[in-house]
């Protein structure tokens, strides 16, 4: 059986409220459901929960016992994992493994939230965007989702001719993502990032796209991730072709973008690098 018994009893000697445990991990509900017997939360929930606790899996499952994760739990966690690092190909091929109709509650908002990114950021397809919004409980998403579902929302806004909406978007999530402390390992916050120096690119603000850019680079040193690093330095180069920059340390960021979207299969980028290179060396035949 599960020792539920000590992980209630250690969050409540150390006076810590079920709302205050589950903050930026998952909803009240997720954790209620659990401490009455009801339902084991998703595996990266459970690891979460009792790091908080300052337990471990084992204080919580029996020896021969280990929390296990659904095959579409599996496989929607590898699928955000490329979708992060954009090696879309292999993405849409987790995606199309998924098993729709066994999903689990607490398996929905993966799902859909990677569905929402896809049509809006790689498809730029608002009608099936529109479609995937009506399906999600945008209240029942954790606080880390809430904010990358807002930061793509911007972009379907824009990309809708909502100009003020978009804006409007992009500032409650600058605002919230600015009071996160925790290192994210998810990838969660790198791609909320990534999305708005995005935006802030698209509205031709290349100063803030910059800033933006280089808050994205550090949040990736502070967390050891590569998640959206390739993105990070070609923002930073794109935004240096409004101003004059000295050709080695631009040169330098486009080979760090090169060198990680390798990495990651990151086809997208990959392109753009090999278009800028071509286009500068059509540029020197011509002169």
């Amino acid at each position: 059986m599960i020792n539920i018994d000590k992980f209630i009893n250690t969050r409540k000697r150390l006076k810590i409220s079920q709302m205050v445990l589950c903050a930026d991990i998952c909803t009240q509900a997720t954790l209620s459901k659990f401490e009455k017997h009801q339902q084991v939360p998703a595996f990266d929930i459970m690891i979460a929960l009792c790091e908080r606790l300052g337990l471990t899996l084992n204080d919580v499952f029996p020896i021969n016992v280990t929390a296990r994760q659904t095959h579409n739990e599996e496989v929607l966690t590898q699928a955000m994992q490329e979708l992060f690092y954009q090696n879309i190909s292999q993405f849409e091929q987790l995606m199309s493994q998924v098993e729709v109709d066994k999903l689990l509650d607490n398996e929905q908002p993966m799902y859909q939230i990677a569905q929402y990114f896809s049509s809006v950021i790689l498809k730029k397809d608002c009608a099936t965007a529109k479609r995937v919004i009506k399906k999600i409980d945008i209240a029942g998403l954790n606080k880390s989702h809430k904010l990358l579902f807002y930061a793509i929302t911007s972009h379907y806004y824009y990309q809708r001719g909502q100009f003020h909406e978009a804006q409007q978007a992009f500032e409650d999530v600058w605002r919230y993502q600015k009071e996160t402390s925790t290192v994210d390992h998810s990838g969660c916050q790198a791609a909320i990032v990534y999305l708005l120096a995005q935006y802030q690119m698209s509205i031709k603000n290349y100063k803030y796209a910059m800033m933006l850019a280089t808050y994205g680079i550090d949040l990736a040193n502070a967390s050891d991730s590569t998640y959206f690093l390739e993105n990070f330095f070609w923002l930073l180069v794109q935004a240096s072709d409004t101003w004059h920059s000295q050709d080695f340390i631009v040169n330098e960021m486009i080979e760090n973008a090169r060198v990680i979207a390798k990495i990651h299969k990151n086809e997208d980028i990959l392109k753009k690098i090999s278009q800028r290179k071509g286009e500068n060396n059509n540029g020197n035949t011509q002169g």
